[in-house]
């Protein structure tokens, strides 16, 4: 349903004992101005109030209990006001008895900012109509209800809590003799494992020094600093802290460093076959470790690094002649981008440690685009596809679009399935989504059970030109019948909206 100026996005009807209360909820789009709010009549025939008292600050997750009493019989509706815009009807036209008091429990859900709670009392049950236009002009109650009502109000604030970080710090304890230099590298994430890019890190040591006390992380969340050893012997401590933001908490991470008698210094090197991959390509690379007389060095680990793409083993041990090796498998990219694949020997007693790289060069798939196309397609209000089969569970709705067009909406956990058959084994090809959704909704997309990615959905409306990408390469695609799977992901309570499929070759 759409409505000028207010977009019903669900309605969850939530039936149960809550303090002896049935709740309804009702979720809406409406953002109540400030000046608007305190225009809203206090009555005395009604009241409502938090358990904290208004004004009060609660953080997102903490309890909150609500109590509203009226002075006379009749029929009580209950509005949440949430202040990233979502209106919660809490309470549906409940019947209260005069002087008995009634409490309403949750969960404040957030985002930080103002809640605003108003109480309703008329006399007879508000139909869904009205009780609309209530929400939009809740100070001008008088034109929709005349004298058979009664208002009150209160607000609290909202607080995000912080979000924790873990910062690392490798490696976290090595052995090198006197004069020589260390490479740390640092790596910061949030709790839930998602790199933080662009935070500054500030570093320090007990002794010897470092080439930078300030250092940024970079896309993958990692920032490189290099520390050079004193030149005495003793134990050395090089410690890294975040020192957090308004959102995200402080972390640090440190190291030990052994300094003892001069060590015999290593060099590593990479000969890999070919630097410039294409998407999905599998290459051997192979470090050589000697030291500084031009000797092999057997039975020793090399440690293997790569932003993207994946490796055979993270390790691998050097042979007779020095060498030591891993496959490396080349990601699938949309565009060609370069990557530092990193070998590192970690040092010994003996030796000192070493590190060298290779940057390699991935190149993007440019499918082959033609007239060999499969869609599916929810726009005109029934599924339409060109496929050999199509299922599917949510359901059709619209209004999340500029256009006049319907979208089938899917929760959490459920699964779009489209088979067809290309007449052959296409090399390699693409998928378009048109999606729309809540915030952090997304759908995972499998063809014939392989996993090509993950689509975020569009939080606004669907405009033209809002269509997202996943390639498909050489073995995805199969002779005869394919599967295409897509599955929404998200929160529990968010839902994905998806308007079209198209698969080309």
């Amino acid at each position: 349903m759409q409505r000028r100026g207010l977009v019903v996005l669900a309605v969850v009807l939530l039936v149960g004992s809550m303090v002896g209360l049935a709740r309804a909820e009702v979720l809406l789009r409406f953002t109540l101005h400030p000046q608007v709010y305190i225009s809203i009549p206090r009555s005395a025939d009604v009241s409502v109030s938090v358990d904290r008292g208004e004004g009060a600050t609660y953080d997102i997750g903490d309890p909150i209990t609500i109590r509203f009493r009226a002075t006379r019989d009749g029929y009580v509706n209950l509005i949440d006001y949430l202040p990233g815009g979502d209106v919660q009807v809490l309470v549906r036209n409940r019947f209260v008895r005069a002087g008995i008091g009634e409490t309403y429990s949750k969960s404040v859900t957030g985002p930080g900012g103002t809640e605003r709670l108003v109480v309703l009392l008329t006399r007879d049950p508000v139909s869904d109509g009205d009780l609309e236009r209530f929400i939009q002009a809740p100070h001008q109650a008088g034109r929709i209800f005349h004298a058979q009502y009664a208002t009150d109000r209160t607000h609290f604030q909202v607080v995000a809590r912080m979000e924790g970080t873990v910062l690392t710090l490798e490696p976290q304890t090595v052995q090198v003799g006197p004069s020589s230099a260390l490479v740390f590298t640092a790596s910061l994430s949030t709790a839930s494992g998602q790199p933080l890019e662009g935070r500054e890190l500030v570093w320090s040591a007990s002794g010897g020094s470092l080439a930078a006390t300030r250092t940024v992380t970079d896309a993958r969340g990692m920032s490189r600093n290099t520390f050079y050893v004193p030149s005495f012997s003793g134990t050395v401590t090089v410690e890294v802290r975040f020192p957090g933001d308004v959102r995200l908490a402080p972390s640090s991470a440190a190291a030990t460093v052994e300094v003892g008698e001069r060590i015999v210094e290593t060099y590593l090197s990479i000969e890999p076959a070919k630097t410039v991959l294409a998407s999905g390509e599998r290459i051997r690379i192979v470090a050589y470790l000697r030291d500084r007389e031009g000797r092999a060095l057997a039975g020793r680990t090399i440690e293997w690094e790569v932003p993207q793409g994946t490796l055979s083993a993270p390790s691998s041990v050097t042979d007779t002649s020095g060498r030591a090796w891993v496959f490396y498998t080349a990601p699938r990219v949309a565009t060609t981008g370069d990557f530092d694949l990193v070998a590192r020997f970690p040092g010994s007693a003996q030796y000192a440690p070493s590190e060298a790289f290779v940057t390699l060069t991935v190149e993007r798939v440019r499918p082959v685009l033609s007239e060999a196309l499969f869609f599916v397609d929810f726009s005109s209000g029934s599924p339409k596809h060109n496929g050999s089969r199509l299922s599917y569970q949510g359901r059709v709705v619209s209004g999340f679009s500029v256009n006049d067009v319907s979208l089938l909406e899917m929760r959490r956990g459920e699964v779009l399935e489209f088979r067809f058959s290309p007449g052959g084994v296409p090399e390699e090809g693409a998928v378009y989504l048109w999606v729309q959704g809540d915030p952090n909704t997304r759908v995972r997309v499998t063809l014939n059970g392989k996993d090509l990615g993950t689509i975020p959905a569009v939080s606004g409306l669907l405009t033209p030109g809002t269509e997202q990408r996943l390639l498909a390469v050489a073995g995805d695609f199969v002779e005869g019948t394919n599967i295409l799977r897509i599955t929404a992901e998200g929160p529990a309570r968010g839902v994905v909206r998806l308007q079209r499929v198209v698969v080309v070759f």
